[in-house]
Parts: structure tokens; sequence; C-alpha cells
């Protein structure tokens, strides 16, 4: 059963009420930050509720796997710096997944954003579980 944030995530797109980041600038991502904080939190509960291994990628030319990785990893309890670095080989625009994180540390950092968005306490739990320890492949760069 697909979750209920990626299929608002994907419709968004499809019916154009969200713009792709992908074939615009920086501003792009920060509208994306903006306006669909609901959906970005969305993508990042699957990977919280996901059981086993999990491939995370955009569909229809979505461009917004690296942001979707960013959060997930900083959700985890990753530090700035390692999120950024596993999320940035699946990011076809580093400066506007730099610009997104830093939009969102503007408002309140990446706890704050997910929780006012809808991420449990419970779901932050699951994905510290997640990625907790080389078993969840970062060491190797396994994550893109």
């Amino acid at each position: 059963m697909e979750h209920t944030g990626a299929t608002r995530f994907r419709r968004s797109f499809r019916e154009g009420t969200m713009s792709n980041p992908a074939t615009e600038n920086a501003q792009g991502y920060a509208d994306l930050v903006r306006l669909h904080g609901r959906e970005l939190t969305g993508a990042v509960a699957v990977i919280a509720d996901a059981d086993g291994p999990l491939l995370v990628h955009g569909a229809d030319g979505e461009h917004t796997t690296g942001l979707v990785l960013a959060l997930a990893l900083l959700a985890a309890g990753l530090p700035h710096d390692e999120a950024l670095a596993a999320a940035l080989p699946a990011e076809p625009h580093p400066a506007a997944l730099r610009d997104a994180l830093a939009a969102i540390a503007g408002h309140g950092g990446t706890e704050a954003y997910l929780l006012r968005h809808g991420l449990t306490v419970s779901q932050f739990h699951a994905l510290r579980e997640r990625f907790a320890g080389d078993e969840a492949g970062l060491a190797a760069g396994d994550v893109s």
C-alpha cells in the first residue's frame, strides 16, 4: 500500500500545483520548502514507516530525492555536514539543496519543520533506528 504523503507529493507535481525544482533555480527549492512542507514531510514519513531495505527516488522526473534524503538523515540525528554529504550524490542541484536546507533552518530547523508538517515523534525514533550505525550503509556511501 502506498503512503498518503507520497501520493500527495506526486499528485502535486502532476497537477501543476507544485513546481519542479529540477527545471528551476534555487528559488524553486525555496518555494518547495515554503509551500509544500506537508508533502516533503510525507515523503520522509514513508522512509520512517518502511520496513527493511528502501529505495528512494523521484517519480515522473522529480529531482527532490536529495532534499528528502537530507531531511530524513537530519531527522535521524546525523550532523548537518554528514547528512548533506550523503544526500548530494542524489541531488542534481547541490547549491539548491544547500539553499533549501538553509531555508528550513530559517523555519526553526529540521525537527521543528518536520514536526510542524506532521512527522510524529515515533517516526523520528524510527528514522534514528533505521540510520543507526554502519548497517545503514552511510559509511559506504550507499544512501544514493
